[in-house]
């Protein structure tokens, strides 16, 4: 998010130390969740449909181990393709269903529904960031579009998530 908040919006971070205890923090959070193997860039533009209409997933080869709830966050709140909460969470709930059936009394709803806001705030601090090295460093104009709907997700994220960190939300406010 650094080459967003510096680089697109020019500002500075008025508490550099106390952002980075925090960041440190939800990055601690994120990494106590359970794990798994994730695309984690699990977006509407990495899923292509084949002339067969099979549905593919391109852009790979960030996989990495970690929470599910990253991909799933990654596709429900992502900045290319609005969608309405209601719809955001009869997918959600689709997948418990699925995971329920392959998992049993092994999936602990709760647990994975507590994982969603720390996912949501680290995927899209990193989608700004992202945008941010692909309009400066890369010349890439085009990520800059996505830059208003990425930000009112982090927006309301932080409206959700409680006051773990309140030196994240001054700044976001201020973008």
């Amino acid at each position: 998010m650094e080459r967003f908040v510096k680089g697109i919006r020019k500002k500075g971070v008025k508490n550099p130390f106390v952002l980075q205890k925090e960041l440190q923090c939800l990055a601690l959070k994120a990494d106590s969740f359970r794990k798994t193997i994730i695309h984690r860039d699990f977006q509407s533009q990495n899923i292509m449909i084949t002339d067969n209409a099979v549905p593919c997933l391109i852009d790979y080869q960030g996989a990495r181990i970690g929470p599910p709830a990253y991909d799933v966050v990654s596709i429900l709140w992502d900045p290319y393709v609005r969608l309405e909460d209601s719809m955001r969470e009869g997918f959600i709930n689709y997948y418990i269903s699925k995971r329920k059936d392959i998992e049993g009394e092994g999936f602990m709803e709760e647990e994975f529904r507590g994982t969603l806001i720390s996912c949501r705030l680290q995927r899209h601090m990193q989608a700004l960031g992202a945008y941010g090295f692909l309009s400066a460093v890369k010349a890439k104009k085009y990520f800059l579009k996505y830059v208003p709907e990425g930000l009112r997700l982090l927006k309301q994220d932080l409206s959700v998530s409680g006051d773990g960190y309140p030196v994240l939300r001054e700044l976001v406010m201020e973008l």
